[in-house]
């Protein structure tokens, strides 16, 4: 007979299902079992539609009555929203009893879903693969409980670790399936972070070839001194992707004439405090990106952008992709250590994605792989 922790695995795998489609919502995956055997499920698809809980309900048919709900997340119970509560639906259908995972942290729900349930006699138990459920989330309980975005830093490196040819020269490292693996998780975010470094040098486009939200994902350049070419890929385009430039109060006073030819041309430019390193202060910027719904944030960068995210504990995932070409030319940049536990890792026709979870971030519940990085595993095996 399947356990309590059998049916919410199969919940949380449903959830991954919303990945990139349901921010800044939660993903959510609701089990339905009468009897030991699976009656309905269903899962939070997109972005103001219907829940996870109301799909599972609606996949029953009316044969709920009397059935234990999993659910990877805490009911909803607050009004103020797109959509109906998800308790007044599992009361109406008269559950017997609701298995939660872990409880939602947004202070609308928090605890209130779970009493409104016992209050009309369902039996409720909470706190089933709780560590899974909440990293499952974790970057919604990032936006949610610290006010920032989920940042993942990615990059790709040969098999000597560098990032680059000899003296910074751009080259190619991935292969086209692992390149089109970066499209898809562009696709899924909220938003792209790179320097002015790389603006200059590589004069990047940005794009990500499926968006799985229109306007999304946000292209962000950091750059301080405004630096930024009105001629460069991302201004000319910024009318149609969104662009947002982030650069230091100084520079926005000192060139107001290159700030208006930049918002004229459809780019946002933010004004932000200066680090001692030459950058842009990191925390400010994350703060802004949250106040702009950005859940998800993504960064490529260079050897400096990634120190300062490092070191000042501002990354709580890295993809890094690796090439078995190598570059064999001291004067090549080489790629920063990671020291993080890996969490899995992939072939993609020859090249290796490694994903790696940030223990010291404040939303790191489990070393587990996301759900960013599941879909990637074609077969049992590959990945370890």
């Amino acid at each position: 007979m399947p356990s309590d922790a059998d049916f919410m695995h199969r919940a949380i795998e449903l959830a991954m299902r919303g990945r990139g489609h349901v921010e800044p919502n939660p993903m959510v995956g609701c089990v339905v079992v009468k009897d030991g055997r699976v009656i309905a499920e269903g899962y939070h698809e997109k972005f103001g539609g219907p829940h996870a809980e109301a799909n599972a309900l609606a996949a029953s048919a009316g044969h709920a009555a009397g059935a234990t709900v999993y659910v990877s997340l805490e009911p909803c119970c607050h009004k103020n929203k797109k959509t109906p509560p998800c308790t007044d639906a599992l009361i109406a259908a008269k559950v017997a009893r609701v298995v939660v995972a872990c409880q939602d942290p947004n202070l609308s729900v928090s605890g209130q879903g779970l009493k409104q349930l016992r209050d009309a006699g369902i039996a409720v138990e909470s706190g089933i693969l709780a560590s899974e459920a909440k990293q499952l989330n974790a970057a919604y309980f990032k936006r949610v409980l610290f006010h920032r975005p989920y940042v993942t830093l990615k990059w790709a490196q040969t098999a000597d670790g560098k990032i680059a040819g000899p003296g910074g020269a751009r080259i190619q490292i991935t292969n086209r399936a692992a390149t089109a693996q970066v499209h898809s998780l562009r696709g899924r975010c909220d938003a792209i972070l790179v320097g002015i470094g790389t603006v200059l040098m590589d004069d990047p486009l940005l794009a990500a070839r499926a968006p799985t939200k229109p306007g999304r994902p946000i292209r962000i350049a950091l750059d301080h001194d405004l630096r930024i070419p009105p001629t460069s890929q991302l201004v000319k385009t910024a009318g149609e992707h969104p662009l947002l430039i982030a650069a230091a109060e100084t520079a926005v006073r000192e060139k107001a004439d290159l700030v208006s030819q930049l918002r004229s041309a459809g780019a946002m430019v933010i004004a932000l405090p200066s680090e001692g390193s030459g950058l842009v202060s990191l925390p400010d910027l994350l703060d802004q990106l949250a106040k702009t719904q950005v859940t998800h944030l993504i960064v490529e960068p260079g050897v400096q952008l990634v120190k300062s995210f490092l070191d000042q504990n501002l990354a709580d995932r890295v993809w890094l992709f690796q090439s078995p070409k190598r570059i064999d030319a001291d004067d090549a940049p080489a790629a920063a250590k990671i020291e993080y536990p890996m969490t899995g890792h992939v072939t993609i026709e020859g090249d290796e994605l490694r994903e790696y979870l940030n223990p010291a971030s404040p939303v790191f519940f489990s070393l587990q792989r996301s759900a960013d990085f599941a879909p990637l595993v074609p077969s049992p095996g590959r990945v370890s």
